[in-house]
Formats: structure tokens, C-alpha cells, sequence
């Protein structure tokens, strides 16, 4: 009687024409990650974000959403990648985007508004919409090694109404354009399509500093907790549990006094 491996060998030969090593496992291959430029965050995350998936990451205003896109961005553009952000709520500052490291000339910014009177009340999920087609547009072109999607003004009742069949398409596009792909929401909604979730919390407030003539506020400490990252190959059912990491940031008038 023939052995299980002789078997095995035999059956391989016959399919290799219609599907190609049956039944060797595929090994799952380290995705390439962008640093972010904080090496607590990094340290966390195992390296940085991961290219060609989804990363999400959630939390209240004023938690560090937009300052850790901002400073991966200007990571990703000093490399010379250029990269998108789609902004649902015209909610970006060019200013504080140059001030973070990014260059803007390798930036592509995407306006839902074209007027900042416009309240976000004021048809949300028409807003929301357009930012979903112009993500979908983005990812089917290519040749952006991140994009930004800054949900973060949108209530979550309006980020929930988005169909999951969005995510899953964006995921695969994000994979095939070799796109590392960023939601900032005010909680998940990307659900199971998101490689690596993360929440952001609110940290400890620093106090003013009165170093010059007048106290300015000078710096802000955020604080990151890791609730996903699919990436680490954990078996099923046997999650680690959450990392948090702190890190702060330094704001825009102190670099200039």
C-alpha cells in the first residue's frame, strides 16, 4: 500500500496543470509597512502601518487622529510616494500639514465642501458619498502609496449606514494597488476588512508653558490603544490583548516663536 506522502505526490502531479501545489500551504508573507516617524507608535505597531491594507483608527476630537495621518504621511512623502487624503468635512489644514513634515507637492487633497460656511449637518451623507466614489476612484487609479479617508467629523450613525460590500472592495483594491489605505472615524466601521484597528484616547492635558512673555499651550499628549493587527498571525481565538502607547506633539506656534 502505497504511503500517504506517495499519495500525496501523485495527486499533486495530476492537478499541477489546473491548480498548482493542492496541497501545500501557503505562507503567509510580511507585509511591508510605513513608518509613521514615532518610534512609540512604531514600536507598537511592529514597524509602522502595513502597505495594501486597511488601517482604521478611531477615537473622540482632539485624540490624535489627524496629527498620527499627518505624521505618517510626511514619513510616506519624504520617501518621494505620493499619497491622497480625502477630506469629507474640508476639515484639513494645509498649514499644519507642511508644519507636520508633509510635502504638500506630493499630496493630493480631495474637498467635499468647496465652502467652509457649508455646516456638515447639512446633508452628511451626501457629503460622505461623494468621498466613498472619489476613494474608489483613487484606489482603482493607483500610484498612491497611502490615502486618507478623514471621516472624523461624521456622526457614527451616518458611518454605520455605509454597506460592508464597501469596505471588502476597498480592501481588495487597496491590496491590488499595493495602497496602504486609512480611515479616521469617530468609532469602526470597517469591521473585519480592517487589518489593523486602532482607538485613541484621551491623554493626560499639559499644562501651559510660560518660557516666553506670554503662557502658550505647547504641546499635547495623546494616547494610541491596539485592538486589531491581523498581521501578527495569532491562532484563532487567541488574541493578545490590547498595547497602548503614549506620545505627544508639538504645536504649531511653538516651532515658529
Amino acid at each position: 500500500m502505497p504511503s500517504a506522502s506517495a499519495i500525496r505526490v501523485q495527486i499533486e502531479t495530476r492537478l499541477a496543470q489546473r491548480v498548482p501545489a493542492a496541497l501545500t500551504l501557503k505562507i503567509k508573507q510580511v507585509p511591508e509597512v510605513f513608518a509613521s516617524g514615532m518610534a512609540e507608535v512604531d514600536a507598537m505597531l511592529g514597524g509602522g502601518i502595513p502597505r495594501g491594507t486597511i488601517t482604521e483608527v478611531s477615537g473622540p476630537s482632539s485624540t490624535g487622529k489627524t496629527s498620527f495621518a499627518l505624521c505618517t504621511l510626511a514619513s510616506i512623502t519624504q520617501l518621494g510616494n505620493a499619497c491622497a487624503w480625502v477630506d469629507v468635512s474640508d476639515a484639513l489644514s494645509p498649514e499644519t500639514a507642511a508644519a507636520s513634515g508633509v510635502e504638500l507637492r506630493r499630496l493630493l487633497w480631495l474637498r467635499m465642501s468647496a465652502e467652509r460656511r457649508t455646516k456638515l449637518a447639512d446633508k452628511p451623507w451626501s457629503r460622505l458619498e461623494q468621498a466613498l466614489k472619489a476613494t474608489d476612484l483613487i484606489l482603482q487609479t493607483g500610484g498612491f502609496a497611502a490615502v486618507v479617508l478623514d471621516m472624523s467629523d461624521v456622526l457614527p450613525q451616518h458611518t454605520q449606514r455605509i454597506p460592508l460590500g464597501t469596505w471588502y472592495r476597498f480592501r481588495l483594491a487597496a491590496e491590488h494597488a499595493r495602497t496602504a489605505l486609512v480611515f479616521l472615524t469617530q468609532s469602526p466601521c470597517a469591521s473585519s476588512c480592517a487589518t489593523l484597528s486602532l482607538r485613541c484616547d484621551p491623554a493626560s492635558i499639559v499644562p501651559f508653558s510660560s518660557h516666553g512673555e506670554t503662557p502658550l499651550f505647547e504641546r499635547q499628549q495623546y494616547q494610541f490603544a491596539r485592538e486589531r493587527n491581523r498581521n501578527e498571525g495569532l491562532p484563532f481565538l487567541q488574541r493578545k490583548p490590547a498595547q497602548r502607547v503614549s506620545w505627544s506633539a508639538e504645536t504649531l506656534w511653538s516651532r515658529v516663536r
